[in-house]
């Protein structure tokens, strides 16, 4: 038996596309002589259709183009098996199962996922039943080609889960397989930057403990905010890695069961290399999957601006990507310099627009009314809400999608102009902290130099008042961002933080890290307003962290 584990790229809800790029899948992998063909997780519907799944006619049409693509296999195809992820109606309390269907030849055979989640960005409890809500046969093994089968639906493999130390789920559902031939796993599971490591070491562990193979796939893609790496491989009853599938995209991975299986690409680490497909997929597909061609963005010769550039440029080609160089009367020589150095090397279509006159216009209106108040952020916010003006108007007229350039860390700590440099249509690095995009951006320039060097070295500046550089306002980033590390995504008060904080800079105190925990609380409002921020962490700003506005905690 040749196993083909085929990561797709969707979009959800677009059943008429998704059926289309299941059949030429299908017919890609028979070609290379495969004979059980397995799809991720909702991969004829996408994944997450959220509220979707409530609308009335939902299931209808899902069910619909399951039996057009299991009528069009039967027709074309009658002696392979497949298996592919979509929802499935139930008669038990949420009316919806996340659903892994095996077709073969006139046979049909419906599993259901056991573990249904609900934290972080997973939603599912809402929506789906658990198979165990459901009859026996729900979660019993298929045949095919002599042998015995499990089905898995992602979150099924995860059954040790814990947040905080606690293990959220009783049972195992990987046991009930336990003699049989082979297991397989459909997945939709979000990328982060360490979540390769722990998916294999947790799906190495499940095969060890049932004494059984495990064959897995993941979902292609950007959906929203979520990427998904299009993961795929093969660990043998003893939990060693077989075979895997080294880079993002669309190759199947062909394993032949029977007879020894070898890896096309050799194993290896490429984190940032990852991480910058990732990040390039997301810019494509939610310009692409929303009917954009074109991307517009500031540039200002600095690293997060020039980061973002790099990326989109790679996503949509540089013909297509606007670069706004926007100075003010406090931009610096070398900034024009620089932002004008990145548009050569890209290739990007830049157009200069100084801003000094619009902003002394609009000063000069203000200046009756703001008479006798002291100085503070209003002059620089309005600079950066004109920049954000622009690119905002160039969106319109050339239909482009917008990119905000701010990182993480200054989404954290409230460094950021609403309705100024937040405007956009999509945050790209909005989860990456400081240290994180100077990683990055060195990694790209070492591929193909196109980031100007002094955008490297020189400190960091909005330069929106007189020789201003971010540590006026912020600590150092390596000290910010471990502090923010520690308080955001390990969720950990600042005493408890604090010890663990001082290993690296002992110079660090309680009170500077109240101040940064304060002043990421009091900042939510900005992050609620901020574009949908492209998740490569697992613990990012936006749908999977549900903080009030309104709190003193």
């Amino acid at each position: 038996m040749k196993l083909a584990l085929l990561p797709v790229n969707v979009r959800i809800g677009d059943f008429e596309g998704n059926l289309k790029i299941h059949r030429t899948r299908v017919k890609e992998a028979v070609a290379e002589g495969a004979s059980f063909l397995v799809f991720p997780e909702l991969s004829l519907v996408g994944y997450l259709p959220k509220d979707l799944l409530t609308r009335p006619d939902w299931q209808k049409r899902a069910e619909t183009q399951l039996e057009d693509f299991h009528a069009w296999l039967r027709a074309e195809y009658p002696k392979i098996g497949v298996v592919v992820g979509t929802t499935l109606a139930t008669g038990a309390t949420r009316g919806l199962a996340n659903g892994a269907v095996f077709l073969h030849g006139a046979e049909r055979e419906d599993r259901a996922k056991t573990l249904i989640p609900y934290y972080d960005v997973f939603h599912e409890s809402r929506y789906f039943d658990a198979a165990t809500a459901l009859a026996e046969s729900y979660r019993a093994p298929i045949s095919f080609a002599g042998k015995k089968i499990g089905l898995l639906i992602c979150e099924d493999s995860w059954h040790e889960m814990q947040i905080r130390g606690r293990k959220i789920y009783s049972g195992n559902p990987t046991a009930q397989f336990a003699g049989a031939d082979l297991i397989v796993n459909l997945s939709a599971s979000p990328y982060d930057q360490e979540k390769k490591a722990r998916r294999r070491a947790t799906l190495q562990k499940c095969a060890t403990e049932v004494g059984v193979p495990i064959a897995y796939v993941n979902h292609f893609g950007g959906h929203d905010d979520i990427l998904f790496d299009g993961d795929a491989f093969f660990v043998d009853a003893k939990g060693q890695l077989r075979a895997e599938k080294m880079e993002a995209g669309k190759e199947p991975l062909l394993l032949r069961l029977d007879g020894e299986i070898k890896s096309s690409r050799p194993l290896q680490d490429a984190g940032l290399r990852d991480l910058s497909t990732m990040l390039v997929t997301g810019i494509r597909d939610y310009a692409h999957k929303n009917g954009f061609r074109r991307a517009v963005l500031g540039i200002s010769g600095g690293i997060d601006s020039a980061l973002v550039a790099t990326l989109a440029c790679e996503a949509l080609g540089p013909e297509n990507v606007i670069g706004l160089v926007l100075p003010t009367k406090f931009s610096s020589v070398h900034s024009v310099e620089d932002a004008e150095e990145l548009a050569a090397k890209t290739g990007l279509q830049k157009r200069h627009l100084p801003i000094k006159m619009i902003h002394s216009t609009f000063s000069m209106a203000l200046s009756p009314f703001f008479a006798g108040q002291k100085d503070d952020a209003t002059d620089e916010n309005l600079q950066a809400r004109i920049r954000g003006t622009a690119v905002m108007a160039f969106a319109n007229k050339f239909q482009a999608l917008a990119l905000a350039t701010g990182n993480k860390s200054e989404f954290a700590m409230g460094y950021t102009t609403l309705y100024g440099d937040m405007c956009g249509a999509l945050a790209v690095i909005g989860d990456l902290y400081k240290t994180e995009v100077y990683a990055l951006a060195a990694y790209l320039n070492s591929v193909q130099a196109r980031i100007p060097e002094r955008t490297l070295t020189k400190a960091p500046s909005a330069e929106l008042r007189p020789n201003q550089t971010d540590q006026d306002s912020l600590p150092p980033y390596d000290l910010l961002d471990l502090a923010l590390k520690l308080l955001v995504e390990e969720e950990l008060g600042p005493l408890v933080a604090l010890p663990r904080l001082q290993k690296e800079f002992p110079e660090a105190d309680l009170t500077l890290l109240e101040s940064i925990a304060r002043t990421v609380r009091i900042n939510e409002h900005k992050r609620k307003q901020a574009p949908p921020i492209l998740r490569v962490s697992g613990r990012a700003f936006g749908s999977g962290r549900l903080y009030p506005l309104t709190c003193l905690y």
